[in-house]
């Protein structure tokens, strides 16, 4: 009898594909804060900053709960004493800060204001090994103010970084 039972629970168990076996676990990723480039001419708003935080921070909450990233800050990982002030214009060096993290993927997000109506964002996951491209997103937004940044990353997120492979 107990043959018998250890063929039925070698069957269930060859039956069980492969990937439903092993639990996958979630790629570290490095995230570094949205930037902001204004070519408006129109000053600094003083909410800017704040946006910014709230819309990086929106980032991490949805990549997190993606169950796909282990999330990292850039300021937090001890890869560098501080993440240099723009990683836009840094030529890669995300990369380079993501490999002394540990991550498997960076993410990065600007915003492009061309004045307070016309807005773009774009954000970008690429793999620290290659540096290919995981998933990337540009939408237009208009109006330079919390609701439209928020709606456009959050659509971004769940339309393009996170939609499922079609």
């Amino acid at each position: 009898m107990t043959s018998i039972a250890s063929a039925c629970l070698l069957a269930a168990l060859l039956a069980i594909p492969a990937g439903a076996r092993a639990e996958e676990r979630p790629a570290r990723l490095l995230l570094f804060d949205v930037e902001l480039l204004d070519s408006s001419g129109e000053g600094e708003h003083p909410d800017h900053a704040g946006r910014l935080k709230r819309v990086t921070d929106l980032m991490r909450t949805e990549l997190e709960s993606s169950g796909r990233y282990s999330v990292m800050p850039a300021g937090q990982s001890g890869a560098a004493d501080a993440p240099p002030p723009s990683v836009a214009a840094c030529s890669g060096c995300e990369l380079d800060l993501g490999r002394r993290a540990g991550a498997a993927v960076v993410a990065t997000g600007v915003i492009r204001k061309v004045s307070s109506l016309i807005l773009s964002i774009d954000i970008t996951l690429r793999n620290v090994e290659d540096g290919s491209v995981v998933a990337r997103g540009v939408a237009d937004i208009r109006g330079d103010n919390e609701r439209s940044w928020r709606r456009g990353v959050d659509w971004l997120l769940r339309h393009r970084i996170l939609a499922p492979s079609r």
